[in-house]
């Protein structure tokens, strides 16, 4: 078996985009950077995204039932690093406004996927959620960030 440190290296060749998970629950915003995200099915639309188990923003989403995917663009490496920081008022250093189901939509996005919570999957340190898309929107003139070897890059 691979050491743990081998596996990050040789996963770290392979490039992913860089988003950001978002819920309300109880007048409350909950938000995390994630790269473990991808379309699941077509029809009918789903997204799948990796959160910790032990992350306040999973234990709001199975809560509330519903959650965005924010894209981030070329640009937002900031909104990167504050999502993936412990700081308490995230929300207070973007703009954003609330979705159709109710999560936050951070504003300057590649795209974003509104979500119900269709199913879930635990399996070590992680849930894995997939999300019913309900509404999205993209902007196709907006390159995406991107990370690769470690580091956001666009």
């Amino acid at each position: 078996m691979p050491d743990p440190e081998a596996f990050r290296s040789a996963c770290a060749q392979f490039p992913t985009g860089v988003v950001v998970v978002t819920t309300a629950l109880d007048g409350k915003l909950y938000g995390s950077t994630v790269n473990a995200f991808t379309s699941l099915t077509l029809e009918p639309p789903q997204v799948l995204v990796c959160l910790a188990a032990t992350s306040r923003t999973w234990s709001a989403i199975e809560r509330s039932g519903v959650f965005a995917v924010n894209v981030l663009a070329s640009g937002q490496a900031a909104t990167a690093r504050l999502f993936a920081s412990k700081d308490p008022d995230k929300f207070g250093c973007v703009d954003h406004v609330p979705g159709a189901v109710g999560a936050p939509l951070l504003a300057g996005t590649a795209a974003r996927f509104e979500c119900e919570l269709a199913g879930t999957l635990r399996n070590n340190s992680h849930w894995m959620i997939i999300g019913r898309v309900v509404s999205l929107a993209s902007d196709p003139s907006r390159e995406s960030l991107l990370f690769l070897r470690g580091r956001l890059t666009g």
